[in-house]
């Protein structure tokens, strides 16, 4: 890899690194969870810098990748997680207690989940959502719509107000 492109990919992850940091905390509700799976985006980008590099947007590529990677972590943890009922007879407590937001998102549907990370998390706004997903503005918001109330149902949360529509960047 050429000087130049090294300090494109320094400079690239020194301003990326916050944003998926968040969003991996988020989707793990770990901080060591999230450093890891950060840790193998930033190696993924790398490796394909080259072509990354020269994407309309690096960062939504590498946003896609940790999620793709969140996904992965989920589905390891949901089967270690029956394994671990099977073989004990009961869930840990103390772990459901720290992944009570991690285990809410586990259960949206994929586009919701996606959705609503990027909006909360991310601050990408409903336009560069669609944008992103190749999805109508108003499918974005229904999809956001859900995700929301899906995640307050899990988390047996009220809702202190409604959002109105002019809120929605």
């Amino acid at each position: 890899m050429r000087s130049s492109q090294a300090g494109d990919f320094e400079r690239f992850f020194a301003a990326a690194n916050p944003s998926l940091l968040r969003q991996a905390y988020v989707y793990t509700g770990n901080v060591d969870e999230a450093r890891d799976l950060v840790q193998e985006t930033f190696l993924r980008t790398w490796r394909n810098w080259e072509r990354v590099s020269r994407l309309e947007d690096p960062d939504a590529w590498a946003r896609k990748v940790l999620h793709n990677l969140a996904v992965g972590w989920w589905r390891q943890r949901r089967t270690r997680r029956k394994y671990a009922a099977l073989t004990i007879g009961a869930r840990d407590q103390s772990d459901t207690d720290v992944h009570d937001i991690a285990s809410a998102l586990i259960s949206l549907p994929e586009k919701e989940r996606r959705v609503l990370v990027s909006h909360a998390v991310v601050g990408l706004s409903i336009s560069e959502i669609a944008a992103e997903l190749g999805a109508s503005e108003g499918t974005v918001r229904v999809w956001l719509s859900r995700a929301r109330a899906a995640l307050a149902t899990e988390l047996k949360l009220t809702p202190a107000r409604q959002t109105k529509r002019g809120d929605q960047r």
